[in-house]
């Protein structure tokens, strides 16, 4: 018991809780003061000094809806924000500007700005251009949005393998971070103390006595429940280079809100890794926590490393003390971690791309979209999070009413109750409109992956979900013509035969009082 208390306070998610549970408890003090000192120093009565209050609060709440309403988010993010900020002058107002507003500050705009203009004014290699336009024009819109919208450059020369699951990507890795001669970049969302992250730290340690450059980047409140304060002052302490992003701070910080959701792994610039699975045990499942964890993993060889390599250079500097500029990007500096490379002569084009929540472009939905609007004949679809707005929904029931087999995979073991219960609210529509929906029976699935046709298909880590599409940094891998999505559609034809199809039928039979706590908690989707 005194252990379980002892790890209880020392859990820094507990911390952090009551950090920002004080914070509110403090603005509404503030608030109450201010009024109190206004009815003082004007000799007003308490129940004048309380109309004052309430007409404050109304006018900031007015002044909040009037920027919901004239932003760029999506129609249901803004309803949800409307909804609550009218209900709840004060505290929808405080919890909008803390987690539903995505600016973020002059600074960093200032810094992240260059970075975003270097990314997005890339071009698809003209040769590249030439030979997939004329091959298939579907393939080449999507890659030219890809690479117009996040700056990812579209590779030849490239193979992909494909890993089912984190156990089995996670011997692969060991391997390759052995092999490391010159630097390994590393950006996790979650880094956890246990068998997986161990064995990679040892590595680490290794590496940087043995020269190598190394570096990490971990997401402060993903790993908050895993490590400890102040962790990558440790990690700096040793040569391990690292970055903890966006920093909780006992303040009103509306950074908190958007988390680095990335998983990227790149080694000398020749092999990189990418997928769904964070550094913990229950991704590669050697503890259990809602099953079996279902989860999966690439790794990208030959020009294609290139796009990983720069997603994490990108983020490094926006991030770190560095000051950007496209100039020292591209100096002898960086540009050691572009190898040439030779002998390997992949089939098939891959366009490795990120994810923003700084700016009015929502990469990651739009290839979803994309994607869906292509299909001929099938669209297999794995998330763990089915929370969507109307855009995606007509897309996919437009894609079965066009003779398109639309196929979606959610846990049937939830990871967070209310989250499942959102998720299971989408079903209605969907269903009877003919998409095909299967919840994966052994456990939860985490995967993040489409594909589409036999031809197409992205994998990475943008869940079906308000903050994965909005709110977080991500990243994805496109590919077209890829040898490795036989693999994946192979995985999928496993999760079907081991995953339980709720038909329109099966859906009537859940209770109507769990329906319509679903549909409750479906308004406030946006918020979750």
């Amino acid at each position: 018991m005194f252990k379980k208390l002892r790890k209880l306070f020392a859990s820094r998610i507990l911390w952090i809780s009551i950090l920002l549970a004080l914070e509110i408890a403090l603005v509404v003090i503030f608030a109450y003061s201010i009024a109190g000192s206004f009815a003082s120093l004007f000799n007003l009565d308490d129940w004048q000094s309380w109309i004052i209050l309430i007409v404050f609060l109304y006018l900031l709440s007015f002044i909040i809806v009037v920027y919901i309403v004239n932003s760029h988010a999506k129609p249901a993010y803004k309803i949800t924000w409307l909804v609550v900020v009218a209900i709840l002058p004060l505290f929808g107002s405080f919890f909008y500007l803390l987690f539903g507003n995505k600016k973020i500050t002059y600074r960093q705009r200032r810094k992240i700005k260059p970075i975003y203009a270097m990314l997005t004014s890339t071009q698809i290699e003209k040769s590249i251009a030439e030979k997939i336009k004329k091959e298939n024009f579907d393939a080449y819109q999507m890659a030219n949005y890809i690479t117009k919208a996040s700056g990812g450059d579209l590779y030849q020369n490239s193979i992909v393998s494909y890993y089912p699951s984190g156990e089995k990507v996670y011997p692969e890795m060991i391997k390759e971070l052995k092999k490391a001669k010159k630097f390994i970049f590393i950006e996790y969302f979650i880094v956890a103390p246990g068998i997986f992250w161990n064995s990679i730290f040892d590595i680490l340690k290794e590496k940087v006595k043995e020269g190598v450059d190394v570096r990490l980047i971990y997401d402060d409140v993903g790993s908050a429940g895993y490590i400890p304060w102040h962790y990558d002052k440790k990690l700096n302490a040793i040569g391990i280079k690292t970055v903890a992003f966006h920093k909780f701070k006992p303040l009103l910080d509306v950074k908190i809100n958007n988390r680095d959701h990335r998983k990227i792994m790149v080694i000398d610039g020749i092999v990189g890794f990418s997928g769904g699975i964070n550094l913990a045990d229950e991704y590669i499942n050697k503890i259990e926590r809602f099953g079996y964890w279902k989860d999966n993993a690439i790794k990208v060889e030959g020009s294609a490393v290139d796009g990983l390599t720069t997603l994490f250079l990108t983020q490094w500097l926006s991030i770190s003390e560095a000051d950007f500029t496209q100039a020292n990007f591209f100096n002898e500096n960086y540009m050691r971690f572009f190898p040439t490379h030779k002998g390997i002569y992949g089939n098939g084009y891959v366009q490795p791309y990120g994810d923003l929540p700084y700016n009015e472009e929502s990469v990651g939905e739009r290839v979803y979209l994309n994607l869906i609007a292509r299909a001929k004949k099938y669209i297999y679809i794995t998330t763990p999070y089915l929370i969507i707005d109307d855009e995606i929904v007509n897309a996919l029931t437009n894609a079965v009413k066009q003779g398109v087999d639309v196929r979606i995979v959610t846990p049937h073991i939830p990871d967070k109750k209310i989250t499942f219960g959102i998720t299971r609210s989408h079903y209605r529509v969907l269903l009877k409109n003919g998409v095909k929906i299967y919840e994966y029976t052994p456990g939860f699935i985490h995967m993040k992956m489409f594909v589409v046709d036999d031809i197409y298909a992205t994998v990475g880590t943008i869940n079906l979900d308000y903050r994965s599409l909005y709110l977080h940094l991500e990243n994805g891998t496109f590919m077209y013509r890829c040898r490795c999505i036989d693999d994946m559609k192979k995985d999928f034809i496993d999760i079907f035969n081991v995953s339980e199809q709720i038909t329109y039928q099966r859906y009537k039979k859940y209770l109507a009082p769990r329906r319509f706590i679903w549909s409750v908690l479906r308004m406030f989707a946006p918020l979750l």
